[in-house]
């Protein structure tokens, strides 16, 4: 007491300034989050990524008690959105879900819009296979048909992905240099979109991730020719994999996760990693999550970050040994 009352008058004020600035401080965390949430989607709706968006979105909404809106941006390889987000404010209320693309694009792209360093890894939702599709009546009966028919026509057979850089191009891409055939690439703006066109027989054949093209398989309306996961994906154990068709060594994931603006206070990339880590390990999330063609990861941001940063050494590796490019 003693020591307070001989304070000056200076030093008095300085420290009530101190304090209800602490005090401000401590209520805006503390009443996170305020007002609604936008998770940022870089893919139109219908696709995988979508689809996972709002599953997430809505039972965020429900833990946080705000509403979670979903931000369809597709375009630009995924550049669109996550541009966006790299621009929004840092305080926990957009958040950008994204995928492979996301470290791949600031190699891929010469004038990428954003750095890996504008963002915060929150946490890694899921990972799972992409597949190779065709029209349920298509004209290959397997992938090693579809690289036969290639090989003696090149660039006559078309492909369409969801986008230039997402993962399921890249995945193509790395078949096609593999099975050493060359096919016209055609992307589209989404999963959505491109398997609609798979469907019909307007292209020939697909690379989708298996989330978004599951229900399309198990409806009967295409046909998977592989699978490019190492070993057969648990939810289509008939479907051979891109290394059983003729392509030894061949295998590519797909990951999906959350990121939000660099400068993101610390409290709220923890909550929000909580938050959906809890989600990830609902018994009824996984088991949706597995029939859709994916699997849940969650963990900590740490260690969503150091994938992060030993995927972008080996996608930087990918682009330019194999010569891709995107403007």
């Amino acid at each position: 007491m003693v020591r307070i009352l001989n304070l000056t008058r200076h030093q008095r004020i300085t420290m009530a300034a101190a304090a209800v600035i602490a005090g401000m401080s401590f209520s805006v965390h503390a009443a996170y989050p305020d007002k609604p949430l936008r998770i940022v989607v870089p893919s139109s709706p219908g696709g995988s990524a979508d689809a996972i968006a709002r599953m997430v979105g809505e039972r965020l909404s429900r833990a946080l008690g705000q509403p979670v809106i979903i931000d369809n941006r597709g375009g630009g390889g995924g550049n669109i959105a996550t541009d966006a987000v790299a621009k929004a404010a840092a305080d926990g209320y957009t958040i950008l879900l994204t995928g492979n693309n996301h470290t791949l694009n600031v190699s891929l792209f010469a004038k990428a819009p954003y750095k890996l360093d504008d963002f915060v890894p929150v946490i890694e939702l899921t990972r799972g296979p992409s597949v190779f599709v065709t029209a349920a009546n298509g004209a290959f009966a397997d992938l090693p048909d579809l690289v036969s028919k290639a090989k003696a026509a090149p660039n006559t057979i078309a492909y369409g992905s969801p986008g230039i850089g997402l993962p399921s191009h890249i995945a193509a891409e790395m078949f096609v240099r593999a099975a050493m055939i060359s096919l016209v690439h055609v992307p589209y703006k989404g999963s959505g979109p491109s398997l609609m066109d798979g469907i019909s027989g307007q292209i020939p054949v697909v690379s989708s991730t298996l989330a978004a093209a599951m229900p399309h398989i198990n409806s009967g309306k295409l046909k998977a020719l592989a699978v490019t996961s190492a070993t057969r994906w648990p939810s289509l154990p008939n479907t051979p994999t891109v290394a059983e068709s003729g392509v030894p060594g061949y295998s590519h994931l797909t990951w999906l996760g959350l990121l939000v603006p660099k400068s993101t206070p610390h409290a709220i990339v923890v909550q929000l990693n909580a938050e959906v880590g809890k989600i990830l390990a609902d018994p009824e999330i996984k088991t949706t999550l597995q029939s859709q063609g994916t699997s849940p990861v969650g963990g900590s941001p740490a260690a969503f970050e150091k994938m992060l940063t030993e995927e972008a050494v080996t996608s930087k590796a990918l682009v330019q040994s194999a010569g891709l490019r995107a403007e």
